[in-house]
């Protein structure tokens, strides 16, 4: 095979290298530099260039539709490349890395993608790039975008989790346990930046966490409207009622948060304004009951029977 003659290296941004490759044929282009016409494709497809597919420029139909628009940048490294046909001294014998450690990485770049530029931007393509690594080999530790999304939205539900229950071990009486649930929230919705609110919108991360996410929702509200229930002696539908109502207050302040729309002071006020009112009202209704009630039906009286009873 003849040797293609060295070029002297020539530097370019995204932007000129993608008006290059528009410009005229990448066989053609990639002569110029000393290097085919494959590794040029390899460049652009690393720095998120889009070129020419094959037989273009053989098809003049194809040549009357707009380029497809130059996407973001996969990272602030990747603005501009030096194109060279020798091989660069300076280049670094490759490393394996741990599996444990090389899979955080992915997560990472992940939730950085998910975080910035939405759901629809994840593909195995662009988390490699980020990472570093081929796409090929990104498929030894996930099998697809969705278990990425899926494992990703587990990671952050733990998180949720975690940061409420923190806030939540912090008292005893029922009002400032649900004040702390809901201020542990927008604190973890603050700090991660709604990434678990942008992962639910998928059907598919929503049909895998289903059970679980489910499970925590329904063992809260049933918590809470026991918590209210017993302490007040309001009616069990009415507590089960007025306290899915009231959670879903933070989560609507989140999703303004994460947008943000508001801030988490003003999250946090705003929350605690709603919720404080509407248990209020809630705890009104049950003493208006009480007071209402025949003796022997109230919370109270039942106690003392119950003690009586049992002693």
């Amino acid at each position: 095979m003849t040797k293609r003659p060295a070029r002297r290296p020539f530097t370019c941004t995204r932007e000129e290298l993608y008006a290059l490759v528009w410009s005229r044929p990448l066989n053609a282009l990639a002569a110029e530099f000393g290097i085919s016409g494959n590794a040029l494709a390899k460049i652009c497809d690393r720095l998120l260039v889009p070129h020419p597919a094959r037989g273009y420029w053989s098809r003049t139909g194809d040549r009357n539709v707009e380029p497809p628009p130059l996407p973001p940048s996969p990272s602030p490294m990747a603005d501009s490349v030096t194109i060279s046909s020798e091989r660069a001294a300076s280049r670094r014998t490759r490393t394996r890395k741990p599996t444990e450690v090389r899979r955080e990485q992915i997560i990472a770049a992940a939730a950085e993608l998910v975080r910035s530029e939405g759901l629809n931007a994840l593909s195995m393509k662009r988390v490699a790039q980020i990472v570093g690594i081929s796409e090929a080999l990104i498929y030894n530790y996930f099998s697809s975008p969705g278990e990425l999304m899926v494992v990703l939205a587990r990671i952050e539900l733990a998180e949720m989790v975690a940061a409420q229950d923190t806030e939540i071990a912090k008292f005893t009486d029922y009002s400032d346990r649900a004040r702390a649930s809901a201020a542990g929230y927008l604190r973890y919705v603050n700090r991660r930046g709604g990434l678990l609110q942008i992962l639910l919108s998928s059907p598919e991360v929503r049909k895998a966490l289903r059970p679980e996410y489910e499970e925590r929702r329904v063992w809260t509200t049933r918590l809470m409207a026991r918590n209210i229930s017993g302490s007040y002696g309001l009616d069990p539908v009415m507590a089960a009622a007025g306290t899915t109502m009231l959670r879903a207050v933070p989560v609507r302040a989140g999703k303004l948060l994460a947008a943000g729309e508001i801030n988490l002071s003003a999250a946090e006020q705003i929350t605690r304004a709603i919720t404080n009112g509407g248990r209020a009202r809630l705890i009104e209704r049950a003493n208006v009951a009480q007071a209402a009630a025949p003796p022997d039906s109230k919370p109270a009286a039942r106690r003392r029977k119950a003690q009586s009873t049992t002693s």
